[in-house]
């Protein structure tokens, strides 16, 4: 699942997409309860949506005639997405990705197919068991590309490793981390939390880190976002797909572990490489010094004027000036 925050993509604190994984535990639970007739009778609906159906070679694409025009564009996002995960995992799908799009994020806000209310900033999500992603198009379009390649890396995650099989629980930071990878793109923001944590050497045992244990809850996707990067940049795209498939034994069938099997290490032999890794990664950070002794505060000072929260420095179109 994705979300926004105010910050450009997604929220400071992972305010929903602590969205912890959507990964509906709790969406495919209360679809089968005994309310079932009655759910989402009482959500306000603005509008009404004339649904048609497209089909291309991955997807049955849900859209209305609002959607139209922008449907050739979505579809050749879609697709470009499914053949770049496809091609990294070595996977394909045996069905046909239902792709449920919306125009806007207010339209979104609407859907009925999660029972539960959606979560202020949620931006998507994706089912694991009836495998259907729900997400509006009014992204720009690199925005909107990412967005579809996240969630459908949840898609494949899910057919990899069914969630009506586990035995054990899968780790939040592997679906949000392999899915935020998949995208190729670091928010600036969340790409910092990493580089504070290494730097001030909190970096939790992956192998057993459940994502609990931070008050930013994005930090869990941050961390499994750069362990996948760690697993690439050590045994490439194939070290990628031995990992899930190792998992999917270990969560599964209660195999040994998945760290063992796919990379032929214990578990906390990954971790140490893991943070040693993120050490290397962001040492020139690790021995700067003080801010004051790179130049000056140009920051507005509070005893001259009221508006110190909406004054911001910027640099001029040149970069010369301030």
């Amino acid at each position: 699942m994705r979300t926004r925050s105010r910050r450009g993509f997604r929220s400071p604190f992972g305010l929903a997409l602590f969205a912890v994984v959507y990964i509906a535990g709790t969406i495919a639970a209360s679809a089968q309860t005994p309310f079932v007739p009655y759910y989402n009778k009482n959500r306000i609906k603005y509008d009404h949506f004339s649904w048609r159906i497209y089909t291309t070679d991955h997807f049955e694409i849900y859209y209305y005639p609002e959607i139209e025009q922008h449907l050739e564009r979505v579809t050749s996002y879609a697709e470009s997405a499914y053949q770049q995960v496809s091609a990294d995992l070595k996977h394909d799908l045996a069905f046909k990705v239902p792709l449920v799009l919306y125009k806007t994020a207010s339209e979104f806000q609407q859907q009925n197919i999660e029972p539960g209310e959606l979560p202020e900033g949620v931006l998507a999500f994706a089912e694991p068991y009836r495998d259907r992603m729900v997400l509006p198009i009014d992204e720009p379009s690199d925005a909107l590309y990412r967005l579809i390649t996240h969630e459908l890396t949840h898609i494949f995650e899910f057919d990899i490793i069914p969630r009506t099989l586990l035995r054990r629980g899968l780790p939040l930071w592997v679906d949000e981390g392999l899915s935020d990878y998949m995208t190729g793109y670091w928010n600036p923001f969340d790409l910092m939390s990493v580089r504070d944590a290494a730097i001030a050497d909190i970096v939790p045992s992956m192998s057993d880190f459940q994502g609990v244990q931070f008050a930013d809850g994005r930090l869990p996707y941050n961390l499994g976002h750069a362990a996948f990067e760690f697993i690439e940049s050590k045994w490439g795209k194939e070290g990628l797909r031995q990992f899930l498939f190792a998992l999917r034994k270990a969560v599964i069938g209660g195999g040994e572990s998945a760290y063992e099997e796919a990379f032929k290490l214990k578990p906390e032999e990954f971790d140490e490489q893991f943070d040693k890794y993120l050490k290397d990664r962001f040492k020139p950070f690790r021995d700067k010094e003080r801010p004051a002794d790179y130049g000056k505060d140009l920051a507005p000072k509070r005893e001259k004027t009221p508006y110190v929260s909406v004054v911001s420095i910027e640099p001029s179109p040149s970069g010369d000036l301030m």
